[in-house]
């Protein structure tokens, strides 16, 4: 009986290093899902930072960036300044804003400025009152009803 060991170790190894590539590959893949998720729940929630959403969100963020920091003690500034009653809502935008903004740079968001953040409107946030009167409304939407192509009053 003739045994040939590196035909043994080839048979062992090949499926061995394979196997570690795709489980490095999907580790990989899944943080960096994990991490995509988390900056867009706060990108989502940033509208109206009392909420108790923003503040999971916020959380996750903690949790997720947890090896970094920066980002950690960005976080905990944040959360001095949210608490804070002298604050103003403006320096708190500021402040998600930032922390937006080098969550995305860390994370391959390539072109990015504060300001595209800034100006991107938030899904979650207290609509602002019309200032049109209801009868105006009413009213206008009487002038512009149009039947077989020709106005109607």
């Amino acid at each position: 009986m003739n045994i040939n060991f590196s035909s043994i170790i080839s048979t062992l190894v090949g499926p061995l290093v394979v196997g570690l590539v795709i489980w490095w590959v999907n580790k990989n893949d899944s943080d960096k899902r994990v991490k995509n998720e988390a900056i867009r729940d706060i990108m989502y929630y940033r509208g109206d930072y009392s909420t108790p959403e923003f503040r999971r969100s916020l959380n996750k963020v903690s949790i997720t960036f947890h090896k970094d920091e920066e980002i950690r003690q960005q976080i905990r500034k944040l959360y001095e300044d949210i608490n804070n009653p002298i604050n103003t809502t403006l320096t708190v935008n500021r402040k998600i804003v930032s922390l937006i903004y080098n969550l995305c740079h860390k994370n391959g968001f390539e072109g990015i400025t504060e300001y595209d953040i800034d100006q991107a409107f938030p899904e979650r946030q207290t609509p602002a009152p019309s200032p049109l009167p209801q009868e105006s409304l009413g009213k206008q939407s009487k002038k512009l009803v149009v039947k077989n192509g020709k106005k109607v009053k």
